[in-house]
């Protein structure tokens, strides 16, 4: 029996004890709380279990009738490696656990042990696998409206429920959140629920462009490949004003067979420098249905869930065996303040992930004090300031002869003087 979940309230729970009572009072507390629990007294029941290949999680007591804890975790790391397993261990064996924590062990419990520690232990192990097996699921399972691509906390869950009221329709939808918020993977959210699903999805970057031709090229072929599908305009306030009186051109023609998501930052995440904003009448078009996408400061629940999500992608590419974050680790992410939001929040895992030894990301990974974030590289202001000083060069060195420095510069006289006045340049 293979299964594929992506919600806790799915996953399965083994629980090995020998002693009837406490099995049956474990199952049971653990079903009522709505978790899908089935027990085993001994080993040979636990393997049996094991063998349906319906098992999320091992809780094992260290000392059975026909063997311990030790015997069947090794045989599962074996197997059936990353499986999470927890030990319940009386005082007498807290050092074989111990050892069994080091080697890849999530946790152990010490006999007698109050019913909301284990409660509590189990749900969080539960919820790691849930949210660290998500990443790997195909497209169409993550992309589902409550998979918990962007988080559990109400305000996503409002977002979903506005994607859903407008899955069967065509309505433009403009999405707006700070740097990092994951606006694109909200735009593949309507994509992958919407009647388009089965077409294509093409993102144009609304970067600077030279020339109203280019441009023209760019959104045009834009168009064409997104027939069926969805266009996603990102940053569509970088575009420049003149261009964006084109895209209206380009996006209002009768019987395109496509849907426009557009998305830019949300006021006062834009720079003074930037001054990026939409032209009205763009904005009548486009502001149709709008989605603000709350930053992760405002959802420390999330940072958690999302921070394993990014766990599971890093541990994967560095080819590791991480079975989640221990829970200071957990506390310490849910107090990050993320300027940089889940951008931020990547690059802090995958430093992790790299620091990582044992079986989980401990707090001394992620404290590390982060590298800032570049700041993004205004390509357009680059380019004219670099045009400036060669300007201002060449006229030093031609003591202001217009003639000599165009020579110098290769390029017409007439060609200087627009672009000395464009900088405000005198001689």
């Amino acid at each position: 029996m293979d299964r594929r979940h992506t919600d806790r309230d799915f996953l399965r729970v083994l629980v090995v004890e020998d002693d009837e009572i406490m099995l049956l009072s474990l199952v049971d507390r653990l079903k009522l709380e709505g978790v899908d629990t089935v027990g085993a007294p001994t080993l040979r029941d636990a393997r049996w279990w094991l063998g349906t290949g319906g098992i999320d999680l091992v809780v094992c007591d260290i000392r059975l009738p026909d063997g311990n804890g030790r015997d069947l975790f090794v045989e599962i790391s074996r197997i059936q490696p990353g499986l999470p397993f927890i030990l319940m261990t009386a005082f007498g064996s807290v050092a074989d656990a111990v050892a069994l924590v080091k080697a890849g062990a999530i946790d152990y419990l010490e006999k007698p042990f109050d019913l909301p520690s284990f409660i509590g232990l189990v749900q969080r192990t539960l919820a790691t696998a849930a949210d660290m097996r998500m990443a790997g699921e195909p497209a169409e399972d993550r992309f589902r409206l409550g998979s918990g691509l962007l988080g559990r906390d109400p305000a996503i869950l409002r977002i979903e429920r506005s994607i859903a009221r407008i899955r069967h329709l065509d309505t433009p939808v403009l999405i707006s959140g700070e740097r990092g918020t994951a606006k694109k993977q909200v735009a593949l959210l309507i994509h992958h629920n919407s009647h388009r699903a089965r077409g294509p999805f093409v993102k144009l970057n609304c970067a600077p462009w030279e020339s109203d031709g280019e441009v023209e090229d760019d959104f045009a072929a834009a168009i064409e490949r997104a027939v069926g599908g969805t266009l996603f305009l990102d940053e569509v306030a970088e575009l420049p004003d003149r261009l964006q009186g084109r895209l209206i051109q380009l996006i209002s023609r009768p019987h395109v067979n496509l849907r426009v998501i557009a998305a830019r930052r949300a006021d006062g995440d834009v720079s003074d420098k930037e001054n990026a904003s939409v032209r009205p009448d763009l904005l009548w078009r486009l502001d149709v249905v709008h989605i603000r996408v709350p930053p992760l400061r405002d959802r420390p629940d999330d940072v958690v869930h999302i921070a394993r999500l990014f766990l599971a992608q890093a541990a994967t590419a560095a080819s590791k065996l991480l079975t989640g974050f221990s829970a200071a680790a957990e506390v310490y992410l849910k107090a990050s303040k993320l300027p940089g939001n889940g951008r931020e929040l990547r690059r802090m895992v995958e430093r992790a992930v790299t620091l990582a030894e044992g079986p989980q990301v401990e707090l001394h990974h992620i404290e590390v004090a982060p590298e800032p974030l570049p700041e993004p590289i205004d390509l357009k202001a680059a380019v004219e300031e670099a045009e400036r000083t060669a300007i201002l060069a060449a006229l030093a060195r031609c003591d202001g002869a217009i003639g000599k420095a165009a020579d110098l510069l290769g390029i017409s006289r007439k060609n200087l003087w627009e672009k000395m006045r464009r900088h405000a340049i005198e001689r």
